[in-house]
C-alpha cells in the first residue's frame, strides 16, 4: 500500500495541499493520517470530506513519543474489511523525517504491508529563512523527494531565484514545484514512487541501524484555548489584531474554529507570523456543540498573556 508523507514547517500550507490532493483523487479510498503538535486538532476540521477516513494522532510528534501510535493505527487499517487504496500522512510542522521515514523500513510488518510512495516537503516561500534558525525546516528539505515551494506570491522573482539555488544547494536531489495556494497537479505527486532510498542513506548512513530520537526546541511552545461561551467579533478582532502586530514574529502558526455571538457560520481563521486570513465556514448544525478552539504554537509564548486576551474575547 503507497504511503505519501506530507511534510513542511509551521504555517508552511500542508492542508491547504491535502485538501486540493483529496478534490483530485475522488475515486480513491485514503486514509488520512493527521499529526497535531498540540492537545487537539483544527486540521481534521479544515480538511474537505470525500471518500477519505481521517484519523487523527494528537499530543505529540509521530518522530517521537506517539511513533507506537501511528504502528497501531495503520495495523488496524490493515486488518479493517473495507481496504483502502492509499495512505497520506500529514506530519506535525515539528516533526522531524528520520524517525518517520524509518517506520516504515525498519518495522518488519510495515516494510512487509506498506512502501512509501514519496516524501513532500512544503516550504513556506515568504518565511523560510526564519524558519531555518530551527533545525527542522532543514531536516525535512533534506529528506525530501519533492520540494513544493508555497506562496511564491508573496516573494520577488529575485527571490524566487536566491531560494531555488538555496533549496538545490541543501537537497539537489528533489524536484521543486513552485506554487501558490498549494495548487499543483496532483499527478507530479502522487504516484510517481520518488523515494530514494539510497540518497536518504547518503544524508543519514544510520538511518536503517539505529534509533532515532528527536528532542524539540523547548523555546517553542504549544497553547489550547477552548471555550463552549460565545465570542464577540468585535474584541476577536482586536485581540488578533494586536497578536499580529505586536507578537507576530514570534507566533509560528496560529488557527482555530469560533463561536462568534449571532453568527450561523464557524468563524475559521489562520495565519502564521503576521499573515493572517478569516473566513466564514460551514453553518453549525443542531446537533453541533457550538464551541471555540484555538491553537497557538510558536517561540517564548507566554501562556497567561495569551490566556488573558482569549478570555478577554468572550461576549
Amino acid at each position: 500500500m503507497p504511503i505519501t508523507i506530507l511534510m513542511g514547517f509551521l504555517g508552511a500550507g500542508k492542508t491547504t495541499l491535502l485538501n486540493n490532493l483529496l478534490h483530485d483523487m475522488p475515486d480513491e479510498k485514503v486514509a488520512v493520517i493527521i499529526n497535531e503538535f498540540g492537545d487537539t486538532s483544527i486540521d481534521s476540521q479544515l480538511v474537505i470530506r470525500t471518500k477519505e477516513e481521517i484519523v487523527e494522532i494528537n499530543s505529540g510528534c509521530i518522530c517521537c513519543n506517539v511513533r507506537g501510535d501511528l504502528i497501531n493505527l495503520l495495523t488496524n487499517l490493515m486488518e479493517q474489511e473495507e481496504k483502502v487504496d492509499r495512505v497520506v500522512i500529514e506530519t506535525t510542522g515539528m516533526a522531524n523525517p528520520a524517525p518517520v521515514i524509518q517506520t516504515f523500513l525498519m518495522d518488519e510488518q510495515m516494510a512487509d504491508t506498506f512502501e512509501i510512495d514519496s516524501v513532500i516537503t512544503m516550504v513556506d516561500a515568504k518565511h523560510i529563512e526564519q524558519h531555518l534558525q530551527e533545525e527542522e525546516p532543514e531536516q525535512q528539505i533534506a529528506f525530501a523527494d519533492i520540494l513544493l515551494v508555497n506562496k511564491t506570491d508573496l516573494i520577488t522573482g529575485d527571490e524566487k531565484k536566491q531560494l531555488e539555488t538555496q533549496l538545490t544547494h541543501m537537497n539537489p536531489n528533489a524536484a521543486q514545484f513552485y506554487t501558490t495556494y498549494g495548487k499543483v497537479d496532483t499527478k507530479d505527486l502522487i504516484g510517481k514512487k520518488s523515494f530514494d532510498l539510497d540518497y536518504v542513506l547518503n544524508i543519514d548512513p544510520d538511518l536503517l541501524t539505529k534509533a532515532h530520537h528527536h528532542h524539540h526546541n523547548h523555546h517553542v511552545t504549544s497553547f489550547v484555548f477552548q471555550d463552549e461561551r460565545p465570542l464577540d467579533l468585535d474584541k476577536v478582532n482586536k485581540w488578533f489584531a494586536y497578536l499580529v502586530r505586536i507578537k507576530g514574529e514570534s507566533l509560528y502558526r496560529y488557527k482555530g474554529v469560533l463561536s462568534i455571538k449571532q453568527m450561523d457560520q464557524k468563524v475559521v481563521f489562520q495565519g502564521v507570523h503576521m499573515l493572517f486570513a478569516g473566513t466564514e465556514g460551514d453553518v453549525w448544525t443542531k446537533d453541533e456543540k457550538r464551541k471555540s478552539e484555538v491553537v497557538i504554537i510558536g517561540k517564548h509564548l507566554d501562556h497567561q498573556e495569551l490566556e488573558k486576551g482569549f478570555q478577554y474575547c468572550l461576549a
